[in-house]
């Protein structure tokens, strides 16, 4: 069993966010909760905690694992080139559950894009995420908490039946506030092309682009 730490992730303790912060930085891998679903979170910059995240999630490696950044200026360092229809929608929709696929800079690490030479990055809407993120300064894998097309982890139990004890930490924040999986676009091609229609609807991008 993992350790549990409740937390309110509308107004997060910073003594927890430090915590979070620390085992990341360790390479450990931390479940939190997000604005769509309970997450997978480890740091990019470590190739240990991301085939753990493989592993633990039985990921094809094929399959890339999108990313949480913290602000939208982060994208010129996660991505090689950014469409302006792209930026716009990042402008309007982020924070929020809209992962955008686009070409990654070569710094991303290959088990992120899994060979593809595209990375799906995303701001979540949830304090305590970017309270994470803002302290971290580096991004953090945005996968969800199950293995691969396990139910969506909405509460500590969904995550606990998907994962185990596998992790090193489990950020118990109730409840997770959407419920839905992000809206994925795939903004490498012409026209944007939606990968997967979750919270963010089809004709709300349409409208916007």
């Amino acid at each position: 069993m993992p350790r549990i730490l409740s937390v309110d992730p509308l107004r997060p303790d910073p003594g927890v966010v430090r915590e979070v912060v620390d085992l990341l930085r360790a390479e450990r891998l931390v479940v939190l909760p997000t604005d769509t679903l309970y997450g997978l979170a480890a740091d990019i910059s470590s190739e240990a905690a991301l085939e753990r995240v493989v592993t633990l999630k039985a990921r094809p490696h094929d399959k890339p694992i999108p990313i949480f950044i913290s602000h939208i200026e982060v994208l010129e360092t996660v991505a090689a080139e950014v469409p302006e229809a792209a930026r716009r929608l990042a402008q309007h929709f982020w924070p929020g559950p809209l992962t955008l696929i686009l070409d990654a800079s070569p710094n991303i690490p290959e088990t992120i894009t899994a060979g593809t030479g595209t990375v799906g990055v995303r701001i979540p809407q949830l304090p305590l995420v970017e309270a994470i993120l803002g302290v971290l300064e580096r991004p953090l894998t945005g996968t969800s908490a199950n293995r691969g097309g396990g139910i969506n982890p909405v509460t500590v139990k969904d995550v606990l039946r998907a994962l185990g004890g596998q992790v090193d930490l489990l950020v118990d924040g109730g409840k997770v506030p959407g419920g839905v999986a992000s809206t994925v676009l795939d903004c490498t091609q012409s026209p944007f092309r939606i990968i997967r229609e979750g919270a963010i609807k089809g004709e709300a991008i349409a409208a916007l682009l």
